[in-house]
């Protein structure tokens, strides 16, 4: 009888000590301290004695059979994860030191023992096992086309789930605890997946999923991956850690400092927040004590039997917890006179605590301007306001393929199909080799060493391979165009400038001819013989020679003359002149 007595004081012992450990019911890590809460937010306390400090925590796991919290911790440069046991022994011991890693989730499998977590800058996913004292870590899947981003452990049937939140191929992904059956459940409408968790109770997998700008949702599927819901939509909200209890999900807001909770069965239920932190929430977990009650998790409910340590968690009650002044302004904004938050310049909201740069670019990085307005640096083969724009966006025309960036620092070039070339294939070979044949009876046109035609008396043929495969017509090297229209328009200036030299030659002898006038000389000879009316006595053996120049302009001849009847006078012929010439007797012309 005193047996039984003892045996029953016992259970209920142990039963009065795990309704005590349901004190809390979620828990978050923000940057140096882990806060246990009550699922409407209130604080129900903190770890009992934290004798390491902490830098910036990130994940969160809790392990349901020996109680502890596992989490992660990043100082300037590497990651370290610890365990930290919610005992009467409480105690935080590293596990893993210094890691080169970038750990972004953390799940614990109770059953094996077994810590995995995502490395997003190496993209693997690791494991250790965590009864080894070596804690030798090793790798479960590494990645060439994937960003692991969270991870989760399906204690009941054996899988992990995690997040790919690489945004070229993102996806939500599956396995089996040792790796085998890798499946992927969802690969569609995705953009950027961060967070993940598991809902035993309905059976299904949330996640939370950064869009394109301000925006994000939350959404859902069963644990195969059908039965896909949009469970919310919302915006300005950059989600992080998810968790699901069987009434509520919860998420939190990096850019906020927000735990938001919504209500899985209410169909009209909008996002609530819950709580506000002095920094950024990170990993979040819910404690599901109801876990190892249900019927397909048996697994579960043996283990902790199994586990033959009696254990009450301890931590610090809220009355217990050290009130802090918490700052009321955040991102370095400072309270006024007025109470009233004054904002630096890129931040807005009553407490500072939104970032005008939050999901803005979209492919670029986010800065402020001198007025405080957010500005992008756009990435290579980006544009746009908020490089929203690829520069791929119908450039290439005509069927061509678009490649964003080269080596040589070309934002996007064009790789044209057959029938086509230019930077955009917008230009037909057909007709640039109609043109060419017409002055290029018999020839060959090449582009950067690529045959583009052939002319054969006058009509071009368009040849589907190289110069390596196209019979020459002639002897001679065929001639090399790289660009038709740009030897046109230097045969045209030649032309131009050859006319121009001609015209200005044309001119100047010209212009020297009109210079240079004639000068009019006439020689008039009389006979010696001959005594005309003017005659004035001459030596006997003498001939009277006159030489008349410029006889338009004469006046009157001091010398008796006679004057040709064809002499070209134009002006100023003086009657004087006419009667003394016609007045001559026996006048003769001698030339």
């Amino acid at each position: 009888m005193f047996i039984k007595l003892s045996v029953i004081l016992f259970v209920l012992q142990f039963s009065v000590a795990q309704e005590e450990n349901h004190h809390w019911e979620l828990a978050v890590v923000t940057d140096d301290r882990i806060e246990l809460l009550l699922s409407n937010g209130s604080l129900a306390g903190e770890p009992f004695e934290h004798f390491y400090e902490f830098t910036k925590l990130k994940a969160l796991t809790f392990d349901n059979v020996r109680h502890q919290f596992i989490v992660s911790d990043m100082d300037q440069q590497n990651d370290t994860i610890f365990s930290v046991q919610l005992t009467k022994e409480t105690d935080i011991t590293p596990i893993i030191e210094d890691l080169p890693d970038d750990v972004q989730g953390l799940a614990i499998d109770p059953i094996t023992d077994i810590l995995y977590w995502t490395d997003s800058i190496n993209r693997t996913i690791n494991y250790v096992y965590l009864n080894d004292s070596h804690y030798q870590p090793k790798t479960l899947f590494a990645f060439t086309d994937g960003i692991p981003q969270d991870v989760a452990i399906d204690i009941c049937h054996r899988y992990i789930y995690w997040t790919n939140s690489d945004i070229n191929r993102p996806s939500i992904e599956r396995a089996r605890l040792d790796g085998s059956e890798h499946e992927i459940l969802v690969d569609s409408g995705l953009h950027k997946p961060i967070g993940i968790a598991i809902d035993y109770t309905e059976q299904r997998l949330y996640w939370t999923d950064i869009k394109e700008g301000i925006y994000y949702s939350l959404e859902s599927t069963n644990l195969s991956g059908s039965e896909r819901q949009v469970v919310y939509e919302g915006t300005h909200v950059k989600p992080f850690g998810v968790a699901v209890d069987s009434e509520a999900i919860y998420w939190t807001d990096l850019n906020n400092n927000i735990l938001w909770m919504m209500s899985k069965h209410d169909k009209e239920a909008v996002p609530k927040e819950i709580r506000h932190f002095k920094g950024k929430p990170m990993g979040i977990i819910t404690k599901n004590v109801q876990i190892k009650t249900l019927p397909d998790c048996d697994v579960l409910s043996k283990a902790v039997a199994s586990y033959n340590k009696s254990v009450v968690e301890v931590f610090k009650e809220e009355s217990d917890v050290e009130l802090e002044n918490e700052e009321t302004c955040f991102n370095g904004g400072y309270l006024t006179d007025s109470n009233v938050c004054h904002c630096l310049r890129g931040f807005a909201g009553k407490n500072c605590e939104i970032s005008l740069c939050h999901n803005y670019c979209v492919h670029g990085e986010c800065y402020s301007s001198s007025l405080g307005y957010p500005q992008c640096r756009c990435l290579r083969g980006f544009g746009g306001k908020r490089c929203e724009r690829d520069v791929c966006d119908n450039y290439c025309l005509n069927g061509g393929v678009c490649s964003r960036v080269t080596e040589s620092g070309v934002f996007a070039t064009c790789s044209c199909p057959d029938g086509f070339t230019g930077n955009r294939c917008e230009e037909s070979t057909i007709e640039i080799c109609n043109v060419f044949c017409q002055t290029h009876k018999n020839d060959v046109l090449i582009s950067k060493e690529t045959v583009i035609c052939r002319c054969v008396d006058g009509f071009a043929e368009i040849p589907k391979s190289n110069l390596s495969s196209l019979p020459l017509l002639s002897k001679e090297e065929p001639k090399v165009f790289f660009d038709h229209f740009q030897d046109n328009a230097f045969l045209a200036m030649s032309c131009l400038a050859i006319t121009m030299l001609v015209i200005i030659i044309i001119l100047s002898a010209y212009t020297c001819f009109l210079r240079r006038r004639p000068r009019i000389k006439k020689r008039i000879i009389v006979n010696k013989n001959v005594t005309p009316l003017t005659y004035m006595q001459q030596p006997a053996t003498e001939q009277c020679e006159i030489t008349i120049e410029n006889c338009c302009n004469m006046n009157i001849c001091e010398t008796p003359c006679f004057e040709p009847p064809k002499l070209p006078c134009i002006q100023n012929k003086s009657d004087d002149k006419k009667k003394l010439i016609s007045n001559m007797e026996n006048g003769e012309d001698l030339y």
